[in-house]
């Protein structure tokens, strides 16, 4: 599992602090970075926040994962738009977005992109990314 980098409000980390995660799965639910052509894979993302904030904070997240195909042109974003994801009070989520367009021969870089909308829709400085690796998808 690959961890990121997470930027909190700027507060005390005591107050508020973040960390993120994320892995590539095949079908069956084991680590993948290499795949037959037509296997879907699912990014499993991981986050929590830590702190006394965490029950105050409210509004949504807002994940996608950017799809960069090394020395290609099939790059895109999925989903789009991001996947909106309710802040519930509690500190940890996960959610799985699942690529299934990448095509065969080709080797992707994937990134995992988690932003954050306050309760009024406006954009805040909290979320974070992770640098999920590369898929080699075979022909």
């Amino acid at each position: 599992m690959a961890t990121g980098t997470f930027q909190t409000l700027p507060v005390p980390t005591t107050a508020l602090d973040g960390r993120i995660s994320a892995i590539v799965l095949d079908p069956g639910g084991n680590p993948a970075d290499v795949v037959a052509k037509g296997t879907p894979v699912t990014v499993r993302v991981d986050w929590n926040l830590t702190g006394f904030l965490v029950p105050l904070i409210a509004g949504s997240w807002n994940l996608h994962v950017s799809v960069d195909e090394i020395g290609g042109s099939h790059d895109f974003n999925h989903p789009t738009p991001p996947q909106s994801v309710p802040l519930n009070g509690t500190s940890g989520y996960q959610q799985d977005i699942v690529l299934t367009t990448l095509q065969a021969g080709r080797t992707y870089a994937l990134v995992a992109s988690l932003t954050y909308r306050n309760a009024a829709g406006a954009p805040a400085s909290l979320g974070g990314y992770v640098n999920v690796g590369t898929v080699n998808v075979l022909l």
